[in-house]
């Protein structure tokens, strides 16, 4: 058992099927069906149903906002006005 934050839980047994399972609960085909979408039909599928899992809990939606602040590449100007008071140079 891990003792602190960052140890890797060993894991002894290895499902071969369990993301095929949440596309199959998620999307209610059954596993042939699920085997026979493209694939990129199957990883959006699978990627709304991780999404709809994590939505289901306080710590996964805190995990998904964290996550989206992550892709940003632009700084929210409104947000840092309304924090600094605008710019060094005296602009609001």
């Amino acid at each position: 058992m891990p003792s602190g934050a960052g140890e890797e839980i060993k894991e002894y047994l290895i499902t071969e099927t369990e993301e095929l399972k949440k596309v199959s609960d998620y999307s209610r085909l059954d596993f042939n069906d699920c085997l026979s979408l493209g694939m990129d039909t199957y990883k959006l599928l699978f990627r709304d149903a991780f999404i709809h899992d994590l939505k289901q809990s306080k710590e996964g939606r805190e995990y998904l906002e964290d996550c989206w602040l992550l892709t940003q590449t632009e700084p929210d100007r409104g947000k840092l006005r309304e924090r600094f008071g605008g710019d060094k140079l005296g602009n609001a």
